[in-house]
């Protein structure tokens, strides 16, 4: 029998006159993402708001099942087989056809999404189409919530296609369709996070890394490179800043004339001005940060306010109001918690004061940073920035 993915798209469903844009958006994704994987062509069809995916012989439902889980825009898929419209044929289709997993089931029950040119009702079919696979010899009991197998059937084109498992989406919307960000990312739990929030909001992510080598070892990017590698399955050609800021550090932590406890301000009003210009070599519209408000000192009203300050374009913060285990929630879900949580030091925990400034004033570090050399520091990172591509 003819096998096919099914794939209901999410919010993209919603949109209206420019749907078009989004769907195609998923198609191509859908299409690139399953090419890279299988070194096969696949044709992706927008058939009746879903999308119809041609499978060849002998698949491996679990291989389709990581590709896809990780495409943002899709709210479910399933493997169909393609069946008869003729309900009695269907049935029968059905139960020849019916997974090993099944016979270890005690309960089942029929859904069904019905063609509107059809006489009966989704439910009338759901039970007509049961009655027969207990007739058949299905020996289960019918269980309407929570069965331990459901049967999934969708017509249209003159067909049924039904399959025996739904698998859930990531939802949100299609890669690329929301433009482009530059996103601060560093070994922790949060930046990771952050930038995966925007990527499932529809933006591509160029990511940015400061590292402190040589005064720290090469761990924190090998842990940055490791997060990057694992958020590059969520979107097409991945590409890293790693930006050596070590220098940077140390001039600023030496001056004399800026106070101690105003470093990490510093630190993070060029991290964010040097972003914004690599923004601007890849014409992205803003930048992400992984802040949470009032989670760390550089976090409070006061220095976000000052530290938001030195950025020319919009600054996109996803995690401000989340709780830290929200945070890390998402982390393990998405892959990235295990390498984040491994011992390293940050950038940002170089040359670092023992207590930092919590309440920083604009005029106070804008005079401060007069006695340094800001365009200097911004050149000399940029021209020693390495692009690593995923």
């Amino acid at each position: 029998m003819n096998r096919y993915i099914l794939i209901h798209y999410s919010e993209i469903g919603l949109k209206k006159a420019n749907k078009r844009y989004f769907v195609d958006k998923l198609r191509k994704q859908i299409k690139e993402n399953l090419q890279k994987k299988f070194g096969i062509s696949f044709a992706v069809y927008d058939v009746l708001k879903r999308l119809k995916v041609s499978l060849p012989e002998d698949i491996s439902e679990e291989e389709y099942n990581d590709v896809l889980s990780k495409i943002f825009g899709i709210k479910n898929f399933q493997f169909v087989y393609e069946g008869a419209e003729d309900i009695n044929v269907l049935a029968n289709q059905i139960y020849e056809n019916l997974p090993e997993v099944a016979q270890k089931a005690e309960t089942f029950c029929v859904r069904v999404k019905r063609s509107m040119l059809m006489d009966f009702t989704s439910v009338q079919m759901e039970r007509e189409i049961g009655a027969l696979l207990l007739s058949m010899g299905l020996n289960k009991k019918v269980k309407l919530k929570g069965p331990d197998l459901e049967i999934n059937i969708e017509f249209f084109s003159n067909k049924g296609f039904f399959s025996y498992k739904k698998y859930q989406g990531i939802g949100g919307l299609s890669y690329g369709s929301g433009g482009k960000l530059v996103a601060l990312l560093s070994s922790g739990i949060d930046s990771p996070v952050a930038a995966f929030q925007m990527m499932k909001r529809g933006a591509r992510i160029i990511f940015v890394h400061f590292h402190s080598y040589p005064f720290s070892d090469k761990d924190q990017i090998d842990q940055v490179n490791k997060i990057t590698e694992i958020l590059s399955a969520y979107q097409l050609d991945t590409k890293l800043y790693l930006l050596p800021f070590g220098e940077v550090q140390k001039a600023i932590g030496t001056n004399l004339e800026v106070p101690g406890k105003f470093r990490i301000i510093m630190y993070r009003r060029l991290m964010v001005k040097i972003a914004e210009e690599i923004a601007r070599k890849e014409k992205a519209k803003g930048l992400v940060t992984g802040d949470s408000f009032g989670q760390v000192a550089s976090q409070t009203l006061e220095n976000m306010f000052v530290i938001h300050g030195a950025s020319k374009i919009p600054l996109f913060q996803p995690l401000i109001s989340f709780d830290k285990e929200d945070i890390v929630t998402i982390a393990r879900n998405i892959g990235t918690f295990e390498i984040s949580k491994l011992p390293c030091k940050d950038t940002c925990s170089m040359f670092t004061p023992k207590h930092p400034e919590t309440r920083a004033k604009l005029k106070e570090v804008l005079d401060y940073e007069k006695h340094l050399p800001i365009s200097d520091f911004i050149k000399e990172v940029l021209e020693k920035a390495e692009v690593v591509y995923f």
